[in-house]
């Protein structure tokens, strides 16, 4: 009996998630459909909760990837093996601390208290549906435990790198803001997440936004509202303090994005929000809207945390100098915040963007979306971070290759993407494909 109670409630579960039967008066719960290069994906809220929605989702998942399981397992085995193996570069104290998975576990068990409930049922949600009853990292199934390390991936393994770009006012062709934003990963996972690109709108009531991420990711990586509120998560550390001991009282980062856009309908209202919170790992977050850019700094407990902008004022010795325009790197310019003036990556990658927008802006030039992928994707030493290249392309463990290059202009929410692909080796050069939204 209870075998087949189980049955019908997961094919209950299945004509919900479909929009048939007893859930024919709403809208479908969740749509998945396979483009080139990504998946796209709509949930619409009406009608359900928040824990029937992480439940549709997780079905849906399963219709349209059956391997998702095997995939997500071997992409958080891929990355605990890598940040064990990366030790050797990095002297302790350092935040990239070579952990376990019962460590993870830990870590995203404690912030996992502190996620805002709607986002914690979609987490329950979806593990009703990823539940299997061992945690066994290269087993191929995907526990209740690995899904939730997954979904708060940046808080406790730190995924990525990352640059970011905009420019607006009288530097941009239309006079509106224009971004460029790579997301960037050591090439051994991205491997395996590359399969999974995914661009997901959530419509929720009035609220709608779109997050250009990965597959079945609940929190914000690149997402953006319908009062042209962009956001963008990024790596900044302080390489000189290690992963806090104790994290009850730290909040997800990625989570708290999503939450922001959610809510906010100005960037200065996200930027506030995202600046007066405690987070266990320093990072840094772009925002853009229709009219400016900026980049909060969260160096966590630093004086100097705070919103940069085109014209704020530097560190001693740092420089930008371009008007109506701000780029970040993976670290603080801001006074008062941690700095590692030796870090070959970051500096030639300023440098770059520097250097690509006084051309650009020269004798009277302007920034569009067609320039902006020359930014973006700039490449002329093969991908290479610590020459200055901002498109990466490394096809070995240790270093970054892009993951996805994101083009927007935030007046229209017109979006641009490359995707990296899922076989072969990562490009040396972008290939951006137009990505359609509802946001339009």
């Amino acid at each position: 009996m209870r075998m087949l109670t189980g049955i019908l409630l997961l094919c209950g579960w299945s004509l919900l998630a479909s929009g048939c039967g007893s859930d024919s008066t709403y809208p479908p719960a969740v749509i998945i459909k396979a483009n080139a290069g990504y998946y796209d994906v709509t949930m619409d809220y009406t009608g359900r909760t928040r824990r029937e929605m992480g439940r549709l989702l997780a079905l849906q998942i399963q219709r349209a990837v059956p391997d998702y399981q095997a995939r997500m397992d071997a992409l958080l085995q891929a990355q605990i093996t890598l940040i064990g193996d990366m030790k050797q570069f990095f002297p302790d104290p350092h935040p990239y601390k070579a952990i376990s998975f019962a460590d993870a576990l830990a870590r995203a068990r404690a912030i996992f208290r502190n996620v805002p409930q709607e986002y914690r049922d979609e987490i329950l949600g979806m593990q009703d549906v990823f539940g299997y009853g061992t945690d066994s990292l290269g087993d191929g199934k995907l526990s209740a435990n690995e899904l939730l390390v997954i979904q708060l991936f940046p808080d406790v393994l730190r995924p990525w790198g990352c640059s970011a770009s905009a420019a607006f006012g009288a530097s941009s062709a239309t006079g509106k803001t224009v971004l460029g934003r790579n997301l960037d990963w050591f090439s051994g996972p991205l491997k395996i997440s590359a399969n999974l690109h995914a661009v997901t709108t959530m419509k929720n009531g009035a609220r709608m936004t779109c997050n250009v991420g990965m597959l079945g990711g609940l929190f914000a990586g690149s997402q953006f509202n319908q009062s042209r509120v962009f956001g963008a998560l990024l790596d900044a550390e302080n390489r000189t303090l290690a992963y806090p001991a104790d994290v009850s009282g730290k909040r997800s980062y990625g989570f708290d994005l999503r939450y922001a856009l959610e809510t906010y309908t100005t960037l200065q209202e996200v930027a506030d929000f995202m600046k007066g919170r405690e987070y266990a790992f320093n990072h840094l977050v772009f925002l853009a809207d229709a009219t400016t850019a900026g980049v909060v700094e969260n160096n966590i407990g630093s004086a100097g945390r705070g919103l940069r902008t085109a014209d704020s004022v530097l560190r001693e010795g740092l420089t930008w100098g371009i008007l109506n325009a701000v780029a970040t790197v993976n670290d603080f310019r801001l006074p008062g915040n941690y700095f590692a003036g030796d870090d070959t990556s970051n500096n030639e990658r300023w440098a770059t963007y520097r250097t690509n927008y006084a051309a650009a802006l020269a004798n009277g030039g302007t920034i569009d979306l067609d320039r902006m992928k020359g930014i973006a994707g700039y490449a002329t030493h093969g991908g290479d971070d610590e020459m200055g290249d901002l498109f990466l392309a490394g096809n070995d463990a240790f270093h970054y290759a892009t993951n996805q290059s994101i083009i927007m202009r935030m007046d229209t929410l017109e979006m641009w993407v490359h995707f990296a692909p899922a076989t072969g080796t990562f490009p040396a050069t972008p290939t951006y494909v137009r990505v359609h939204h509802p946001l339009e």
